[in-house]
């Protein structure tokens, strides 16, 4: 799947023999893997969930993510979230935009990590649409957009991430540091009460990076191995030593932390 600047999502099928034998060269064959195409008011940024079943598509210019059926696609969105963070009109008025740069499932498909180019990342309800956390403390990538401009989105969108467990998240920053959420320790991520802003979560674990800005995380999906990309790229392994295995595997499932 990938969404376009002409305002267009596409679906392509990478089990056809154009792809098996690599010759994408002609038009043909490029129509061959095309299989699908939505048509959008904005350009939006898309992602799937972990089954392949559902695609999420998040428009900045109406601050909403429309959540479709991948076998419907061409329908009405099945859900339609509001990404409305009440905190930030206690910051400035108007409230600045809020930029969504990436969107991500959960590997249990419960929750949808949304990263903006702002200093604030977001953890919402896959199936209800409820703001369940903000992640702070982290330092933005994209300079702050002016009040009132539309909002664009420039070079952030690949700095945040969830471990393959669904338990921490990642993100880069512009000091070069990793910042690190532990989202089990939380429990049950629960909706805010009515009229109360979404809990705002402190990272647990601050790794020095790299000299220049942290741009890009990911993991690994099958092994404990995380990359990430300044202007060097770099690799991480989880501690498995056993001086301090007790602080690391708090739940007692084997798991370990980075450091």
């Amino acid at each position: 799947m990938s969404s376009s600047l002409d305002n267009t999502v596409r679906l392509w099928d990478l089990r056809t023999p154009s792809t098996r034998v690599r010759n994408l060269r002609s038009l043909e064959a490029i129509a061959e893997i095309f299989q699908g195409l939505l048509n959008l008011p904005y350009s939006g940024v898309v992602a799937y969930d972990t089954s392949g079943v559902v695609f999420a598509v998040a428009l900045n210019l109406y601050s909403k993510i429309l959540l479709y059926d991948t076998s419907n696609f061409d329908k009405e969105p099945f859900q339609t979230i509001s990404v409305d963070d009440t905190a930030l009109a206690r910051i400035s008025f108007p409230v600045r935009p809020l930029v969504m740069t990436s969107l991500e499932f959960s590997t249990n498909g419960k929750w949808l990590l949304v990263g903006t180019s702002g200093g604030t990342h977001y953890i919402m309800d896959a199936y209800d649409g409820y703001m369940l956390a903000r992640l702070t403390r982290h330092q933005p990538l994209d300079p702050k957009q002016p009040l009132g401009a539309q909002p664009t989105r420039l070079i952030s969108g690949e700095e945040v991430c969830w471990t393959p467990d669904s338990k921490y998240v990642l993100s880069g920053s512009e000091d070069g540091k990793i910042y690190i959420w532990d989202i089990a320790s939380r429990g049950e991520l629960t909706p805010p009460k009515p009229g109360r802003d979404a809990d705002t979560l402190q990272p647990s674990v601050v790794l020095d990076g790299h000299v220049g800005p942290t741009r890009c995380l990911r993991f690994n999906p099958r092994y404990a191995m995380l990359a990430t990309a300044s202007n060097d790229l770099a690799f991480w392994l989880a501690d498995s030593g056993n001086a301090d295995t007790e602080d690391r595997d708090r739940d007692g499932d084997g798991d370990t932390r980075m450091h």
